[in-house]
């Protein structure tokens, strides 16, 4: 489960990265996006995304945008907070075949940029309801990473004109997360991004936790969720 993560990036050095895995990141003309550092970003809040500019061919063009951290599914036909379901991650083992993910899986993928996530856990383990302690959690060897993504589009009745929203592909814990959570985001490289936006294959092999010692886990700040 992943329900808060930061990206704090400049736009320069995520387009150098994508660049690196030779996904050109496109503008509209004369506009550069200004990202504002976020290091704490929760269900609900607007994020950046990065879809393929043309389906299936992320080495043509990447087109970033903000949108909604909560998948609406595209068969909703109610209100926004009718839509009770906490669509925030879409499990591996079920990605490919829950109705609210199955087309998103499929055909409309996408790259969530950041810098980093949180995680917590007990503190003791035999007090179920105790205090926890909150992890960040970084790529070890990078800046950026990736969290695969899926979006979608909805059109709730109280919202004016379409929803964009999008949810976090998770997997099981690799052993780096092990100690800290029974699950965590699917990280992705450039390289295995770009696999995973030019819909190669059927996608569930990059859906896997990364090796010992790709990510580093340090204690967050205090403050931060306060």
């Amino acid at each position: 489960m992943c329900n808060a993560y930061g990206f704090n990036a400049p736009i320069n050095v995520l387009e150098r990265t994508l660049l690196s895995g030779r996904m050109p990141l496109e503008f509209d003309p004369g506009h550069i996006p200004n990202l504002e550092p976020r290091d704490l970003i929760r269900p609900t809040n607007s994020a950046p995304i990065l879809r393929a500019a043309e389906a299936g061919r992320p080495e043509a063009g990447l087109r970033l945008s903000e949108e909604r951290w909560w998948l609406v599914p595209f068969f909703h036909r109610g209100s926004v907070k009718d839509w009770k379901a906490m669509c925030t991650n879409a499990r591996s083992e079920t990605i490919a075949t829950a109705p609210t993910f199955r087309e998103p899986f499929r055909q409309r993928r996408c790259l969530v940029p950041a810098t980093h996530f949180f995680e917590w856990s007990l503190i003791d383990p035999d007090r179920p309801k105790g205090p926890k302690q909150k992890w960040r959690i970084t790529a070890t060897d990078r800046e950026i990473f990736y969290f695969a993504g899926l979006w979608d589009i909805s059109h709730p009745t109280d919202h004016d004109g379409p929803l964009t929203s999008f949810t976090l592909a998770t997997c099981p814990h690799g052993p780096d997360m092990a100690p800290y959570h029974a699950r965590q985001p699917v990280i992705l490289d450039e390289d295995q991004g770009r696999a995973w936006l030019g819909l190669e294959g059927n996608g569930l092999d990059l859906l896997r936790p990364g090796p010992a010692n790709s990510l580093t886990v340090r204690p967050a700040e205090a403050d931060l969720f306060a």
